[in-house]
C-alpha cells in the first residue's frame, strides 16, 4: 500500500509555459523528499487547469511533501493567478499487487 497527493492549481488561459516552468521545478523538488516514488503531470490548457500526481510510500512521507511543497506553490502561484490551489490525499490500491509502480502504468 502506498499513497498519493494531488495538488490542483488554475492558471489563466494561454499560460502553459508557467505551468511547464512550475512542474518542472516541484518535480525536480518531489524526487528529492523521502519516500518519493513517482509523480505524473495533467494539463487541461483549455480551461487554464493543471494537477500534479505525486505516489509517496507512506502517508506520512504525503503529508511531509505537502507540509514542505505546498507553501512554496503558494508563493509561486501568487503572482500569477489569484486562485488558491487545492490538495488531497489518497490511498493508492495497486491492482497488480506487486508493488511496482511502474507495472500498474504499462500496458502488457
Amino acid at each position: 500500500m502506498y499513497y498519493a497527493r494531488l495538488v490542483k492549481y488554475k492558471l489563466e488561459v494561454g499560460q502553459r509555459s508557467v505551468a511547464e516552468k512550475l512542474t518542472k521545478e516541484f518535480d525536480s523538488a518531489s524526487r528529492e523528499l523521502s519516500g518519493f516514488r513517482g509523480n505524473v503531470y495533467f494539463f487541461d490548457d483549455p480551461a487554464g487547469e493543471y494537477r500534479a500526481l505525486n505516489y509517496w510510500d507512506t502517508k506520512e512521507d504525503a503529508e511531509k511533501a505537502q507540509a514542505y511543497l505546498y507553501p512554496k506553490l503558494m508563493v509561486k502561484l501568487q503572482s500569477v493567478t489569484k486562485e488558491k490551489p487545492s490538495f488531497k490525499f489518497f490511498e493508492v490500491f495497486d491492482a497488480t499487487e506487486d508493488g511496482d509502480l511502474i507495472s500498474s502504468h504499462i500496458k502488457i
